[in-house]
């Protein structure tokens, strides 16, 4: 019976030593034949790169195509597929390389990896027919829009967004109703890809935002033209829907006419004035940026309101904005410092001395114009009593006007004495 239990034990442990050896052999193995498959690739990117490039820069690549056909399942294949790619950034060669793409059979070979049920290799062939900028692939592309997974969608919008052919940007306009509400990586992923088609996206989206009511759409479309240089179209798009019932397209309304080059457009800046009044925080935000941005002078006193506004980042926004306008907000400014709300007035401070005001409150020490000088020496004075006193000590080392450091030197010592 002994006998029994030991031979048992003896095949057990057997039959796992020689699986454990097995194992090493198979890693080993497996690391040896991919050592030698990755050698491979490395010189046959090497020899293909310096052909194709001799072949582009001659313009006779496409009359060698024959020679560089390869299986699907090759190195060859992988080798030649990542030069192109490589090649691919370079403008002068992206044209060719495309062709070059279409007539050695990648675009096909992807085309078909479209139709796999493994979300992976579906997701890899859409995002390779995007960098090869397969315009050929677009209607392909824009049935994978269709799906239900957002990471799919995620990478086809991606893929579109890199081809900028108008069918693509028609496919992406087409499925926003449908892809808006599915998830906020959906979302984002459609903002990115729509700002990257460029200026050329302008019209077709301010059509197609004039044609949908949907809130997320609005909202959508305002952001993208956020991030686009805004001419007088986009303007005049913004300016409809700053009094929209939504408050996030009144947000992005503003964040769109913040942008405006008003040397160029003319708008009626005063339709911005009510919504620092907004009842909804981050449109008073937006708002406040935008007559920042725009320099509009005219709406300094109401933005010093702001300052102490209910919503920190309301108060941060309208401090900056105010910092934009020089010695015109300094009462502003000093109005507030005089106010007994300590939180107010180290969040001025603090703006304060992130930007180039406080350099210029320096300045004006030597200024001719004894109010400023007053005006500018009691607001530094202020801003070193709560501990804001980087700018005057930085002014110091670096200080070539002895009357500037004579009088920051009397501050701080009045600070000291205090």
């Amino acid at each position: 019976m002994q006998l029994t239990v030991r031979l048992i034990l003896i095949s057990i442990i057997s039959f796992v030593c020689f699986l454990i050896l097995m194992a090493l052999v198979s890693a080993t193995l497996r690391r040896l034949v991919h050592g030698w498959k990755y050698r491979q690739l490395d010189r046959y990117r090497e020899v293909y790169k310096a052909q194709f490039i001799q072949l582009l820069q001659n313009r006779t690549v496409l009359l060698k195509t024959n020679d560089f056909v390869s299986s699907p399942q090759s190195n060859k294949f992988q080798a030649i597929e990542e030069v192109l790619l490589d090649l691919m950034n370079e403008d002068r060669y992206r044209d060719e390389v495309r062709t070059l793409f279409y007539k050695l059979g990648y675009v096909a070979f992807y085309e078909k990896k479209l139709r796999s049920r493994n979300i992976i290799i579906r997701a890899s062939a859409i995002d390779k027919l995007g960098k090869m900028l397969s315009e050929p692939s677009v209607g392909k592309l824009i049935e994978m829009l269709k799906t239900k997974n957002t990471e799919t969608i995620a990478v086809t919008v991606r893929a579109l967004s890199k081809i900028k052919s108008k069918e693509a940007l028609k496919g992406i306009l087409d499925h926003l109703p449908t892809l808006l509400p599915e998830s906020l990586i959906a979302q984002k992923a459609m903002n990115t890809a729509l700002t990257s088609f460029g200026v050329s996206a302008v019209p077709p989206l301010i059509e197609y935002g004039r044609k949908h009511s949907d809130p997320r759409i609005l909202s959508s479309i305002l952001e993208v033209l956020s991030n686009t240089s805004a001419d007088s179209a986009v303007c005049l798009f913004a300016v409809e829907h700053i009094k929209h019932s939504d408050a996030e397209i009144r947000a992005k309304a503003l964040k769109v006419l913040g942008n405006v080059d008003t040397e160029s457009i003319a708008f009626e800046q005063n339709l911005v004035l009510p919504l620092l009044e907004d009842p909804v925080w981050f449109v008073r935000l937006q708002a406040v940026r935008a007559l920042g941005n725009l320099h509009y002078r005219k709406a300094i006193d109401f933005m010093g309101g702001l300052l102490l506004d209910q919503n920190w980042q309301v108060r941060d926004a309208a401090a900056t904005a105010l910092t934009k306008f020089g010695n015109d907000s300094i009462d502003i400014f000093l109005k507030i410092l005089k106010y007994r709300d300590l939180y107010a007035k180290e969040s001025i401070c603090e703006e304060i001395e992130k930007t180039n005001f406080s350099s210029m409150l320096i300045e004006n020490l030597a200024s001719e114009n004894r109010e400023i000088h007053a005006k500018s020496r009691e607001i530094l004075h202020v801003m070193h009593s709560l501990h804001f006193s980087t700018p005057l000590r930085e002014y110091l080392k670096r200080s070539k006007n002895e009357a500037i450091g004579q009088e920051i030197r009397l501050l701080i010592n009045e600070g000291s004495e205090a």
